[in-house]
């Protein structure tokens, strides 16, 4: 299961489709807020990696990593962003950085090289 966190609903949308296209099942969440809430609860489909953007309101990606991964610690990201050096941030947490814009094939062999390497 892979879990889609974005504030856009274009992109979320896109990425439900890109999922569907590839066989990977996916949820998605448009509030990160709302997603921690959601991670915190005995209801959590637990996901075997979270896409999530970086800049979201209220709570941003690198928070939505640190929230999660306190929690559930074996959980690995794929972080979306269209702005430079952010990289430092990440560095605590199992990543990997993609740069929008990106191709589904790319998306494509990031899952895999994360599910591979589990």
């Amino acid at each position: 299961m892979i879990h889609i966190i974005d504030d856009d609903p274009c992109i979320l949308s896109i990425l439900s489709e890109i999922m569907k296209a590839l066989d990977y099942p996916a949820a998605t969440f448009s509030c990160p807020n709302n997603y921690c809430e959601y991670a915190n609860s005995n209801n959590y489909e637990h996901p075997n990696i979270i896409i999530t953007d970086v800049t979201m309101p209220e709570l941003n990606g690198y928070q939505l990593m640190k929230n999660v991964s306190a929690i559930h610690k074996e959980v690995k990201f794929i972080v979306m962003t269209g702005y430079q050096d952010t990289t430092n941030e990440l560095s605590e947490h199992p990543h990997i950085f993609m740069k929008k814009p990106f191709r589904p094939k790319e998306l494509d062999m990031n899952i895999q090289q994360l599910i591979n390497a589990a």
